[in-house]
């Protein structure tokens, strides 16, 4: 069984990975996008702490933002107040037919249970010609990430968790949205030796996903694993290699 990230109980640390790592090609791209005259209305699916919403204030577009987590969409509340913001499941969306211009999320697809059915209710809620605008990491494509190769069964759930981007094409093709673009937006790349390693803030329990899912005591054990290969090997290398994927894609008139 698959375990749900509790980001109600992570959501006072959430916004630190963004100080961290700002993901800056992500913002550049989204507000790109979201900057054409012909949307006007933006719903952000799994919006979280509203770091991409309060992103996107500066255009003057009505934005709304839906999450599952109560404690994430108080603090976007306290960034951006004057936003709809909704507690939701992006699976089933409270929203009427045709009320939106464009549809994104980043980095939260594969916390969504049923994709298929978020497919479904994009295509039921977006307008004609509106755009889905989906930004995220294939763990299927890219697996060189040092947390994969210390910490038992994660790389294993994300393959699980996490859609392909042909599967993200097959979905948007089941439900009529035309791919217009897929491509890599932001590349990171990190390299340390040794210890170096405990210097990676996302080396932390609560800075992902992944380790966030883990027990205390499954965290604890991987760790020891890393402590054991740097005592072996001293100078061992440990790679983040990660892509940030965006794919867009347009409903028919």
């Amino acid at each position: 069984m698959e375990v749900k990230t509790n980001y109600n109980k992570i959501a006072s640390s959430f916004n630190e990975r963004y100080i961290v790592n700002y993901l800056t090609d992500v913002e550049k791209s989204l507000l790109s996008t979201a900057s054409d005259n012909n949307t006007k209305t933006i719903l952000e699916a799994g919006c979280g702490t509203g770091r991409w919403l309060k992103s996107l204030n500066k255009l003057n577009k009505k934005l709304f933002g839906l999450d599952f987590s109560i404690q994430m969409l108080k603090i976007a509340k306290s960034e951006i107040s004057e936003t709809g913001l909704v507690n939701a499941d992006a699976c089933y969306f409270p929203f009427n037919d045709n009320s939106f211009d464009m549809i994104f999320c980043v980095n939260a697809i594969h916390h969504f249970p049923d994709k298929q059915n978020f497919f479904s209710e994009v295509n039921r809620c977006i307008n004609p010609n509106g755009i889905l605008c989906i930004y995220g990491v294939d763990p299927h494509i890219d697996k060189n990430w040092y947390v994969y190769d210390y910490f038992d069964g994660v790389y294993e759930k994300d393959l699980v968790r996490f859609p392909s981007l042909t599967d993200i094409k097959e979905l948007c093709e089941v439900f009529k949205l035309q791919i217009e673009e897929q491509i890599i937006v932001e590349r990171i790349y990190n390299s340390r030796r040794g210890e170096e390693v405990f210097s990676d803030p996302f080396l932390r329990k609560n800075m992902n996903s992944q380790l966030a899912n883990l027990s205390d005591e499954e965290y604890d054990r991987s760790i020891e694993k890393i402590k054991e290969q740097i005592i072996k090997q001293p100078e061992t290398t440990f790679i983040t290699e990660i892509n940030f994927y965006f794919t867009k894609a347009r409903k028919g008139e």
